[in-house]
């Protein structure tokens, strides 16, 4: 091996050495550079490797998974084991692969870095030092004075010893210059070739086995081919039989004509034994001499009677059409068919099941175990029937992520986010909603949008929130130095700190506008500036599709206005308008927290939604009108009484949007740090929940039991909600505050409590709720604590009566004498 600089030059160190040297310093540095770019390349590219190898892993396991569905079928399970062996062995392949990328790149060209470039730093290191140590030798060596031969002499030794240790230095520093010269071309070149004979055994590993299956592949295609053509064929024969059925009403209403007149199944409804006498709608059969019913197929069968000790007659004497009774010595049960055909089939269905049980006693127990097989197969396929023939309606999930914004996760945006917070209206992820579930209740009460049951008023609050309405809420001045924002798969670490800093901490909630509550004019008369809060007249549009249960997209616009603090001025020339910093134009007049919503015409083709969203707060403007009204009207929205803007603070806030029904504007105000039980001492010690009612939304009073309100908090004059909701005639939010656990023995300051209120006001709905709430309650009292009895008319009455408050509330509403200013 030749070295790089020749070893005479190196002794000599004349300045031909020294650029040779400078020369050959920044290419290895350069080259140092360039391998280390190289090797980190190669270890991205293994590490996606493995990343797309545990996905074939992941994507073999699926494939696993369809087989086992298809464990009768022969062609499939057959050819999934096969396509599933060959991925399995592409996933070895692979996985070889980038073993050996990693070792012909990553670790030979890192051992050349680290060893021989390293020694050669090593080695420039001592010999820059030797090099100071020589020229400081050589400069003492001339100072020393003639005079003093002595030192001359000390001087010459140092001098001697130090360019003898400088030679050597040297030599060696040149032959390690030389050494990584000569084999970095052995290496580069050894460690490409190792490579790319990797990725030619691969290939040709692939290709060998793939090459072996395209028999199966052929005979596979072909086999398709003809499973094609049968299902053509079958969707065809289909067709023609549903041409067969010309009048659906007709069969249904048939008695089968295929069975023995003593058996006969299908639906009736039976008249329940309680005191409300209330119809509901069950599978009846006749089986093993007995009448039964069940009202699912998994629910165990009810016997109502053994039909030889019964008798069937009609029960013409009742309102309802084509019911009958079967009457036993016990009991007597009120059916009732769905059409006077029927009716007559199901009693001499029934009379001919009598008579049988009497006459072929002997045979019973012979015939019971094939009268249960068939009852129970019929049972089986006329449900499955049942629900193939009914349409089925949107379900909540996908309403919910029609909502602007919920058809990602609210705090990390993966989509189709399957969890929700229903307190702050949100739609989570499966990550997210288990951090939420970690900081508990108190911050966010998370429900599934699949598997759990929701109630009527928690879908209207939903339906009023969303995630871009929550969002401009809880991320208005996001700073990411604060916490990181999450990200899908982003680690577990990162989710937590943002979502504690946005909801828990509050970091990134705007507060609200601290502004002097008076300005003087130029001509020195005062000015008050008031605030207020838009209150949303809804309505439904047919093409709003993505709207549920009745609610309404909601925008938060601010308005300001200024009133003259001495005179009157005529409300027809109130001047509105938007901050001129708000890129919008014009001046305002009224601080308002809302949105306004206007019809695009007469015809009313729909909503049109004003989305302005005012980052500052605009300037004053004086006005010259000498009086104003207390309520200002924007085309369809209104807003509440207007309020000196000292008095703007987060609780009294969330009053006035609990008033007006404004769901986000009262979520703003929390997030500012408003009590959900604050109590208003200048109003008749009333809190916002009271409000709410006095606004009469389920889905306002609903937001606010959902974020900690108490229910049974009275007011001044000893009202509680229910007795407010009574006095309004609400039947709606009635029967949410007896769901959720108001005390309907409380009395106000008159002694009334809402049972005598609502006998006053003659409001027959609210006084059965609360007389059948009433019993409930007495009746659990009186039986122990464990009893069930009477829950499941209980429970259906209030459902029937929940769903009609938020799906039909002009059926219940009654309006009542109770001023509701």
């Amino acid at each position: 091996m030749k070295p790089k600089i020749d070893f005479g030059e190196c002794l000599k160190d004349s300045p031909r050495f020294r650029a040779s040297l400078e020369q050959s310093e920044q290419s290895i540095c350069e080259l140092e550079g360039k391998l280390d770019k190289l090797i980190k390349y190669s270890n991205g590219m293994v590490d996606a490797g493995k990343v797309y190898t545990a996905s074939i892993g992941n994507f073999v396991t699926g494939i696993k998974d369809i087989t086992n569905h298809f464990k009768e079928d022969d062609l499939v399970k057959n050819s999934a084991d096969k396509f599933v062996n060959a991925l399995s062995e592409m996933q070895n392949y692979h996985s070889m692969l980038f073993d050996q990328t990693h070792r012909a790149i990553c670790k030979a060209l890192s051992g050349f870095v680290k060893e021989d470039i390293k020694k050669v730093k090593e080695t420039k290191k001592v010999f820059d030092r030797i090099t100071d140590d020589l020229e400081s030798a050589y400069a003492k060596h001339a100072q020393v004075n003639r005079t003093k031969p002595g030192e001359a002499e000390e001087a010459y030794n140092v001098l001697s010893a130090t360019r003898s240790a400088y030679a050597h230095t040297a030599l060696d520093y040149v032959c390690q210059i030389s050494i990584v010269d000569s084999r970095k071309k052995y290496e580069i070149l050894n460690s490409l070739l190792s490579f790319t004979q990797a990725q030619y055994t691969f290939n040709h590993q692939g290709y060998d086995l793939l090459k072996e299956l395209e028999p199966f592949f052929k005979q596979l295609s072909s086999q398709l081919a003809e499973q094609r053509v049968t299902a053509i064929a079958e969707k065809k024969e289909m067709d023609k039989r549903h041409n067969l059925v010309n009048d659906v009403e007709m069969i249904l209403s048939q008695v089968p004509a295929d069975k023995p007149a003593y058996e006969m199944e299908g639906y009736l409804f039976k008249r329940a034994s309680n005191a409300f006498k209330t119809w509901n709608r069950r599978w009846f059969i006749i089986q093993n001499n007995q009448l039964i019913y069940q009202k699912k197929l998994k629910d165990t069968p009810t016997v109502v009677a053994d039909l030889n000790l019964c008798t069937v007659k009609l029960a013409n004497e009742i309102e309802r059409r084509f019911c009958f009774e079967v009457v036993s010595p016990t009991k007597t049960c009120m059916l009732q068919a769905d059409s006077e055909n029927l009716r007559k089939g199901w009693i001499e269905a029934l009379e001919a099941a009598i008579n049988r049980s009497f006459s072929d006693h002997g045979n019973t127990l012979e015939k019971t175990a094939n009268d249960e097989s068939s009852s129970s197969s019929s049972v089986e396929a006329s449900i499955e029937r049942g629900s193939n023939a009914t349409k089925s309606e949107p379900s909540l999930l996908t309403k919910l992520q029609s909502i602007p914004g919920n058809d990602k996760c609210c705090d990390c945006q993966t989509p189709n986010p399957r969890w929700a917070s229903i307190n702050l209206g949100i739609t989570l992820c499966i990550e997210c909603s288990g951090t939420h579930r970690s900081f508990g209740v108190q911050t966010s009460k998370v429900r599934s949008l699949t598997l759990d049951a929701w109630e009527p008023e928690t879908r209207k609050v939903m339906a009023e929130l969303g995630n871009d309405k929550i969002n401009k809420i809880y991320e208005a001045s996001v700073d990411e130095t604060i916490a990181k924002r999450a990200m899908p798969m982003c680690d577990r670490d990162v989710r937590e700190a943002w979502i504690r800093a946005k909801y828990v901490d509050k970091k990134f909630v705007k507060k609200l506008p601290t502004l002097p509550s008076h300005v003087s004019k130029p001509d020195g008369r005062g000015l008050v500036k008031q605030w207020s809060v838009t209150k949303h007249h809804r309505r439904k549009s047919k093409k709003a599709t993505s709207k549920i249960d009745g609610g309404e997209e909601t925008t938060t616009d601010i308005q300001t206005k200024l009133v003259p603090s001495s005179g009157n001025a005529s409300p027809a020339s109130l001047r509105t308008g938007v901050s001129s910093d708000s890129g919008l134009g014009g001046s305002a007049d009224v601080l308002v927290f809302g949105s306004c919503l206007e019809r695009n015409d007469i015809m009313g083709e729909g909503i049109k939604k004003h989305v302005e969203d005012i980052d500052q707060f605009a300037d004053y403007r004086s006005s010259d009108e000498e009086s104003i009204d207390e309520t200002m009207v924007t085309n369809d929205a209104t807003t509440t009484s207007l309020e000196d803007l000292a008095k703007l603070h987060p609780n009294m806030l969330l009053y006035k949007a609990a008033g007006a029904n404004n769901l986000p504007v009262m979520l703003e105000a929390l997030a500012n740090g408003a009590e959900v039980n604050w109590i208003n001492t200048e109003d008749h010690r009333k809190c916002p929940l009271h409000q709410a009612v006095f606004g009469g939304s389920l889905a306002a009073c609903d937001f606010l039991l959902l974020n900690g309100a108490k229910v049974n908090t009275r007011d001044g004059n000893g009202k509680g909600v229910l007795h407010h909701a009574t006095i309004l005639g609400h039947t709606g939010l009635v029967c949410l505050f007896l769901k959720r656990g108001a005390n309907q023995h409380a009395v106000d300051a008159d002694g009334q409590d809402a049972l005598k209120i609502a006998l006053t006001t003659a409001n027959a709905d609210i006084v059965t709720l609360l007389r059948l709430a009433r019993l409930h309650e007495d009746m659990r009292e009186s039986e122990g604590i464990f009893s069930n009895s009477g829950d499941e008319t209980f429970q259906d009455v209030f459902k029937d009566f929940t769903e009609m408050a938020s799906n039909a509330p002009e059926k219940l509403n009654r309006q009542s004498m109770y001023d509701k200013s």
